[in-house]
């Protein structure tokens, strides 16, 4: 190529970088050597931000996305740590040989030394002339010996120049993964899943862990299409704010500022597995071991907004309870709870599963009926039974079916002897129907007398509502464990800040899905848990 021809070359590469960076989503900042590199691979194929976008994935090998990643351009070795020809190969290769040459020479040397000292002072023969001299010299000797050595360990050798910079380089390539990802995300715009987790160069499962934290706090926005996750930032403010806020090694587990309220209670060290406590910022601390036969026969209330997690906390307990053959029974008027009889492939949720000390998803056993079957044949099977109740689209009608059922449940046991072991687990979801204008007053009162009276008989009841503040005091007293998720409702606030204190009242509106306040009367001071994930389908 001549010299008009190279210079015409140069100035559409120029040309074409000044055109990329017009795109308003690209960052301005990436070195103009990098756009040279992805131009050269990616020949004309510029027109657009989808082909940009492909490019930088696609095109750039994984040290040159590192640097794009870090807005820095690619490290240079200095010129004296590199061989660039065979001859400074070798010259180094002869030096090193030399120096541990000479080194293993004065040690041997050393030794014969110290040896022959040691024969003469054997012999009686003396070196100095005096006994103090003689005693003194080997001792001088060692004191030169150890203060050499530690001159010499201080100095920079090449191996130790090499160590420090590949503990560097792995701190900035693993130590960093979330800033990285915040970067290709305010480089590229949006990226799918396994566009981002190849950038990171981490398996497309271990990338909720440096994803959710940001999601969680509104950071990165995420759309599911099809099976897979695309993800973008909300705003570009608080992405220069977080950064702004917090060095690279603070922001490692940076999930939100929140200080949560503190609490001295002694938790069971066994039981069932129900998530894990939540410390300050989101992260999570010690499983939440809880032995459910003793504790849910006493009543569970479960609320909150939705989305907020409630109903994935109910079909944990219904999951744990039936793993240990417990039969349940679920009022059903959203047809979720089918779900519960096939294995879980939601991805999201199967990447949680090392955080919670779990295998692999399992579906239960159990079916879907129209109408409560015989509580006899019920209570002997072991079995998950749910109602589908999706096709009664009256309030009224909903909460008569679920009352004639209850009824049905209340007349078997009112025959039977008291009992402190769980015998049956009943779940009522949309608990909240049962105080709507469209229902009669006594409809609450009715639910709240067979939950106490069948609590004697060892059935345990579990409400799933919306709202708390829809149950009056006397309701929510006969329920042992309340787990309150996420909820803006003024007057559930209210009533927590009543029931629990007015600092966990705050938190609840910035509750992360998944997270709940969870309070037992017979534990005592409320605390928050993450909820594992579900091993059935969500």
């Amino acid at each position: 190529m001549d010299g008009r021809n190279c210079s015409h070359h140069c100035f559409t590469i120029l040309q074409k970088i000044q055109r990329i960076r017009s795109f308003p989503n690209l960052d301005c900042t990436i070195p103009d050597l990098c756009w040279k590199r992805i131009i050269l691979a990616g020949g004309t194929n510029l027109n657009s931000f989808n082909s940009l976008q492909h490019l930088l994935i696609c095109g750039l090998p994984s040290p040159l996305r590192n640097s794009v990643s870090l807005d820095i351009w690619p490290t240079v070795r200095p010129k004296e740590d590199r061989a660039n020809s065979f001859g400074e190969q070798v010259t180094n290769r002869v030096f090193h040989l030399l120096a541990r040459s000479v080194l293993a020479f004065v040690f041997e040397v050393g030794a014969l030394v110290l040896g022959y000292y040691a024969y003469l002072v054997w012999a009686g023969v003396s070196l100095t002339g005096s006994t103090i001299s003689d005693i003194l010299l080997p001792v001088s000797l060692s004191m030169m010996f150890g203060l050499n050595f530690a001159v010499v360990s201080r100095w920079p050798g090449r191996e130790t120049d090499e160590s420090a910079a590949n503990l560097d380089s792995s701190t900035v390539a693993g130590g960093t993964k979330k800033e990285q990802a915040l970067k290709f995300l305010r480089v590229m715009g949006s990226l799918s899943s396994s566009q981002l987790a190849t950038l990171l160069e981490i398996d497309v499962r271990n990338l909720s862990k440096f994803i959710n934290p940001f999601i969680q706090t509104g950071i990165i926005a995420a759309k599911k299409e099809g099976k897979t996750y695309i993800y973008s930032l909300k705003n570009p403010h608080t992405f220069a704010l977080t950064h702004n806020r917090h060095t690279p090694q603070a922001e490692i587990g940076y999930a939100s500022n929140v200080t949560l309220p503190k609490w001295t209670i002694q938790l069971p060290s066994e039981g069932n597995v129900l998530g894990r406590i939540a410390l300050d910022d989101w992260k999570l601390g010690d499983f939440v071991y809880l032995p459910l036969r003793k504790f849910v026969q006493k009543g569970i209330l479960v609320s909150g907004a939705s989305g907020s997690g409630k109903t994935i906390a109910a079909k944990v307990i219904v999951e744990e309870l039936l793993q240990e053959q417990i039969p349940v029974v679920v009022f059903d008027y959203t047809k979720q709870w089918e779900r519960l009889f096939h294995r879980n492939t939601d991805q999201t949720m199967l990447e949680k599963y090392r955080l919670f000390g779990m295998r692999g998803p399992k579906a239960f056993k159990g079916h879907v009926v129209k109408e409560l079957p015989e509580i006899s044949k019920i209570l002997g099977s072991g079995e998950g039974t749910v109602v589908d109740l999706s096709s009664v689209s009256e309030t009224d009608e909903r909460v008569g079916n679920v009352a004639k059922a209850l009824d049905q449940i209340l007349e078997h046991f009112q025959g039977e002897a008291d009992s402190e072991d769980l015998r049956l687990f009943l779940v009522i979801e949309e608990a909240h129907l049962w105080t709507s204008k469209d229902v009669p007053k006594e409809a609450a009162n009715f639910l709240d007398r067979v939950a106490r009276l069948l609590r004697k008989k060892g059935v345990g009841v579990m409400l799933v509502s919306h709202k708390i503040s829809d149950f009056d005091s006397a309701m929510r007293s006969s329920m042992n464990i309340s787990a309150i998720f996420r909820t803006k409702y003024e007057g559930d606030l209210d009533s927590i800040a009543r029931i629990l204190g007015s600092d966990f009242a705050k938190i609840v509106p910035s509750l992360p899905v998944g997270y709940s306040i969870f309070h037992s009367a017979d534990l005592g001071t409320p605390f928050v848990v993450a909820w594992r994930p579900l091993y059935s389908w969500g």
